[in-house]
């Protein structure tokens, strides 16, 4: 190993680290009422950071993964996150804004270890699986007020899941979910009626 590999080797981890330490206090600095735990990752383009949009008393949670680009050159379509009022992401959510808007509604929790997907790879014959154009067509992901998804949880880009919803752990949600419903399975399918909340002021 030569003095110069040595020496990156030594030096790359420590810049990605930094970088990624001053992404994460700019969302901070920028939002006084986020509560994001400090291993909390932000991955965004250093002049994004007006894509992410939070509410007041969003909190975040360990080792989370939030990557949100308004271009990418796998889509012409911008993405954004939305995160409303009081909205939670559990211990090692892992949220992906780019070629699509993702929102969160006021109230809203994403359980432990869940995954929101804006934008998903086309499936073209032939054709290398990561190096293929985004499809376009569903993207984004839309979730209501006081929605719960459970840990574990994968939400398909083009899902919309209504207001006062909860998704059972482990589903896997593509398309769109009723207010006031229980959901669960993969594909996730309609457990029962839960009823609609009281909005809160």
């Amino acid at each position: 190993m030569s003095l110069r590999s040595h020496v990156n080797a030594v030096i790359d981890p420590l810049l990605k680290r930094a970088t990624i330490a001053i992404l994460g206090h700019r969302v901070r600095a920028r939002h006084p009422t986020l509560q994001a735990h400090p291993t909390a990752i932000f991955n965004y383009g250093y002049h994004d950071l007006d894509v992410l949009e939070i509410g007041r008393d969003v909190v975040i949670g360990p080792y989370a993964v939030i990557v949100m680009f308004h271009r990418s050159p796998h889509s012409d379509i911008p993405g954004r996150l939305i995160l409303g009022d009081r909205a939670a992401i559990a211990q090692g959510a892992n949220i992906r804004a780019a070629g699509g808007t993702i929102r969160i509604g006021t109230g809203s929790g994403i359980g432990q270890h869940g995954v929101l997907v804006a934008a998903n790879h086309k499936i073209v014959p032939g054709e290398p699986r990561f190096r293929v154009r985004w499809d376009e067509e569903n993207t984004g992901i839309e979730i209501g007020n006081n929605v719960w998804v459970g840990a574990g949880c994968i939400i398909l880009p083009g899902s919309v899941i209504g207001d006062d919803a909860v998704i059972a752990a482990g589903s896997v949600v593509r398309g769109t979910v009723p207010p006031g419903e229980l959901w669960g399975g993969v594909p996730a399918r309609k457990i029962r009626t839960i009823g609609l909340g009281q909005a809160e002021g």
